[in-house]
C-alpha cells in the first residue's frame, strides 16, 4: 500500500503548465534535488503520516484557523518546487458540500508545508520556524507567510504556514525583463511598470521586516531562489515575502548605525542579482530596479515615524555619501555572498557605487 491509496488524499507535482498526477510509477523516482535520496513516494508518505498523526492533528489546526469546525472531507498534497534546503508542498483543504457532491461545490482552502529532509535543511527549518514567530509581530509581518504549525519528527521536519492564493515566483527572462511564473495561467511577462513596482514593495517589505534599534533584518534572501512572490491581477502587484532564515544583524559591530548601513548596501546590491529564469547564469539587473528598491526603502522609513529612530537619522544622511565612501562601506558585507555572486558583483562594484549614490540624491 503507498500513499496513492490513502482515502481522501490526492497526490500532485504543480507545474507551470498545470498539476502532473503522481502515478505508481514516481514512487521510486528520486526527490529532485535532494541529497539523501529520498524518493517521491517517500516524501508523499511523509506528509501523508504528519497529517494523520494524532497528537495536535494537523488538518484540526489548519480547520480552526478557517473558523471550520469539522475536518477536511479530503486533501490534495501538491509538491510545489525543490530547493537547497526546503522541498515545500502545498496542503489543499476539502470540504465537499451540495448533496450532489459536485466538485464546483467544493470549498478549498491552501496551506504550505515547508519540508525539510537534510540535516543542515532541518536545522535551517527550526530556526526558521522561531524567526517567522517573532516577526509576526513586527510591521513586516504582515507580508510573510503566518506559521500555523511545526512538526519534527526522526526523518523530516515541517513548517506549515498560511498559503498565498494566486502569487507566484518571478524570475529575469533569458531574453530580457521578467517572467512571472503562473501556475494557474501560464508563465506571463511582467511590464517595465509591473517590475519597479514589484522592486518598491520588496525594498518596503524588508525595510518594515528591519529593527531599527539593532540593525537584525531578514537574511539571506534571494531573488534566485523565488523568496519574494508576486500576484499581479486588475487589482494592480503585490508583493510577498516567502521566507525568512535569518533575522540578525549582517555585520559583528557595536555600533547599530553601521549594522543599519550594512542593511541598505546589501539591499540595493541584492535587488540586481537573480539567475534567468531561477536556474541559469546569474544576470546584473537596471538600476532603475535598484531606485525603485531604494524608494520603498524610503517609503517604509517614512511609514515607522518615530519608531525608525537611528534609521531615520541614517535614511537623511545617506545622499551625502561619495561613491568612494559607499565602495569602502561594502567591505564588510561582501563576504556574505557567494562565490558565484561575487563574479559578477565584483567587477561591477565601482560602477554599481556610483549608480547608488546617484540614486540615493534622486530618492530623496
Amino acid at each position: 500500500m503507498t500513499v496513492l491509496d490513502l482515502s481522501g488524499v490526492t497526490c500532485f507535482v504543480a507545474s507551470p503548465g498545470g498539476d502532473l498526477p503522481v502515478t505508481a510509477n514516481m514512487m521510486d523516482v528520486g526527490l529532485d534535488g535532494c541529497d539523501q535520496g529520498t524518493t517521491y513516494g517517500e516524501y508523499f508518505a511523509a506528509i501523508a503520516g504528519m497529517l494523520a498523526s494524532d497528537d495536535q492533528p494537523v488538518p484540526l489546526i489548519l480547520a480552526r484557523s478557517l473558523d471550520r469546525p469539522t475536518l477536511p472531507d479530503g486533501i490534495v498534497i501538491r509538491a510545489e518546487k525543490h530547493g537547497a534546503l526546503y522541498h515545500p508542498a502545498s496542503l489543499e483543504l476539502v470540504w465537499r458540500q451540495g448533496a450532489e457532491n459536485k466538485a464546483e461545490d467544493d470549498v478549498r482552502s491552501r496551506f504550505a508545508a515547508l519540508t525539510a529532509i537534510s540535516p543542515r535543511g532541518r536545522d535551517a527549518l527550526r530556526r526558521e520556524a522561531l524567526v517567522m514567530e517573532s516577526l509576526e509581530r513586527t510591521p513586516g509581518g504582515a507580508f510573510l507567510p503566518r506559521p500555523l504549525a511545526f512538526r519534527d519528527d526522526e526523518t523530516v521536519t515541517f513548517l506549515i504556514v498560511t498559503w498565498f492564493s494566486g502569487f507566484h515566483e518571478f524570475h529575469v527572462a533569458e531574453e530580457g525583463g521578467f517572467s512571472l511564473w503562473d501556475h494557474d495561467q501560464g508563465i506571463r511577462r511582467l511590464g517595465a511598470e509591473q517590475a519597479r513596482e514589484v522592486f518598491f514593495q520588496a525594498g518596503r517589505i524588508l525595510t518594515l521586516c528591519l529593527d531599527p534599534a539593532t540593525g537584525a533584518c531578514v537574511h539571506p534572501w534571494s531573488h534566485a531562489a523565488g523568496d519574494f512572490i508576486v500576484r499581479w491581477d486588475d487589482n494592480g502587484v503585490q508583493v510577498r515575502l516567502t521566507t525568512a532564515r535569518q533575522h540578525g544583524p549582517l555585520i559583528e559591530t557595536e555600533n547599530p548605525l553601521s549594522a543599519l548601513l550594512a542593511f541598505v548596501l546589501d539591499l540595493a546590491l541584492r535587488m540586481r542579482l537573480d539567475r534567468v529564469e531561477g536556474v541559469g547564469e546569474w544576470g546584473w539587473l537596471d538600476q532603475e530596479l535598484m531606485l525603485a528598491a531604494l524608494q520603498g526603502f524610503y517609503a517604509a522609513v517614512e511609514e515607522l515615524g518615530e519608531d525608525a529612530g537611528a534609521l531615520g537619522g541614517l535614511a537623511e544622511l545617506l545622499p551625502s555619501f561619495s561613491a568612494e565612501e559607499l565602495l569602502e562601506g561594502h567591505e564588510s558585507i561582501l563576504s556574505l555572498f557567494s562565490r558565484a555572486e561575487l563574479e559578477v558583483i565584483l567587477p561591477r562594484l565601482e560602477a554599481h557605487c556610483r549608480e547608488l549614490a546617484a540614486a540615493l540624491m534622486m530618492v530623496r
